[in-house]
C-alpha cells in the first residue's frame, strides 16, 4: 500500500489489476503522495483497462463514494452511457496515442441538481521501460476556485467566462478582454494552448450543456438550443448530428433513460 492512509491511494492490487507491480514501481515518480496535500485538486489515475487505481482524498470526496467503491471500478460502473462515452474517448486517446490533454472542459451535475465546471488535463502513465501502463488526470474547478484561476493559467479567466456565459454571444473581443490581451495575441495563443479556437471551443461546451440536457430533462428541444446558446432547433441538430451521429431526438431516446448514482460529469 502506497502511504500511511489507506483511504488517500489504493495499491493496484486491490483492484486485481495485473499491472500492479508497475504502478506501485512508477508511484515515485508520479509523486502521489504530494498530491494528497492540495485539497482544490482532484487526482486520479486509471490502469490500462481504465479501472480506478489510485486517488487522492479530494477526488474520493468529490466523487461522493468510498474507497471500497471505487477501486477497481471504471466509469461504466459509475456513471450513464450518455456520460461514459466522453470518458472513454479521452482515456482511449491518452492510452492508445501517449497525448496528453490539456483542460478539457467537464459540466459537473452535481447530486442535488446544481452544476459545475471543471478543467481536466490528463496524460500517460509509464512504467520504467516507456511503456504506456496507465492514464492520470488532475481536475479543478473552475466555479469554486476563488483567487487562484489566474495564477495557474493565464488563459483561464476566458475560459470561466465561457463556462458562466455559453449560452450568450460571446466575441473573441471580449474573450480578449477577460485576460488583458489584443485578440489576435489572444487567438494565437488560445489555439497553442487548446489546439483548437475560441470560437470552436465555445461551440463545444455549449455542445456539452445541450448533451447534458438531452439527457437529464424532457424539456422540449428547441428549449434546450434556446438554453445553451444555439440559434434554433436546426442549429443544435445540425452540431449534433456532426459531432454524435444523432439527432437530438436520437440521443434523447438513447441515453436519458439511464440515470446516474452520483456524481455526473460530461468531458468535452
Amino acid at each position: 500500500m502506497l502511504g500511511e492512509n489507506a483511504h488517500s491511494f489504493i495499491p493496484a492490487h486491490a483492484a486485481g489489476a495485473p499491472e500492479q507491480e508497475a504502478f506501485l514501481a512508477a508511484s515515485g515518480d508520479l509523486g502521489l503522495a504530494a498530491m494528497n496535500e492540495l485539497p482544490d485538486v482532484f487526482f486520479f489515475v486509471k490502469d490500462v483497462e481504465r479501472r480506478f487505481v489510485y486517488w487522492n482524498l479530494a477526488f474520493l470526496t468529490l466523487m461522493g463514494l468510498t474507497a471500497g467503491e471505487l477501486v477497481g471500478r471504471r466509469d461504466e460502473d459509475l456513471s450513464p452511457g450518455y456520460l461514459v462515452e466522453h470518458y472513454r474517448e479521452d482515456d482511449l486517446k491518452v492510452l492508445t496515442t501517449g497525448a496528453r490533454l490539456v483542460d478539457i472542459v467537464e459540466l459537473v451535475h452535481n447530486v442535488d441538481g446544481s452544476y459545475d465546471w471543471f478543467t481536466t488535463t490528463k496524460f500517460p502513465v509509464r512504467d520504467r521501460d516507456g511503456a504506456i501502463i496507465g492514464v492520470a488526470g488532475i481536475t479543478r474547478s473552475l466555479t469554486k476556485r476563488a483567487g487562484v484561476a489566474e495564477q495557474l493559467l493565464p488563459l483561464t479567466p476566458a475560459i470561466e467566462l465561457i463556462s458562466r456565459e455559453y449560452h450568450r454571444s460571446l466575441s473573441i473581443a471580449e474573450l480578449a478582454g477577460a485576460v488583458s490581451m489584443s485578440p489576435s495575441h489572444f487567438a494565437r495563443l488560445f489555439k497553442r494552448h487548446f489546439g483548437t479556437s475560441p470560437h470552436r471551443y465555445l461551440r463545444g461546451v455549449r455542445l456539452i450543456a445541450a448533451c447534458d440536457l438531452l439527457s437529464t430533462t424532457d424539456d422540449p428541444v428547441s428549449a434546450v438550443a434556446t438554453r445553451t446558446g444555439y440559434y434554433d432547433h436546426s442549429h443544435l441538430t445540425n452540431d449534433l448530428v456532426r459531432a454524435k451521429g444523432m439527432t437530438p431526438s436520437e440521443y434523447r431516446e438513447r441515453y436519458r433513460r439511464v440515470q446516474a448514482p452520483r456524481r455526473q460529469v460530461v468531458r468535452g
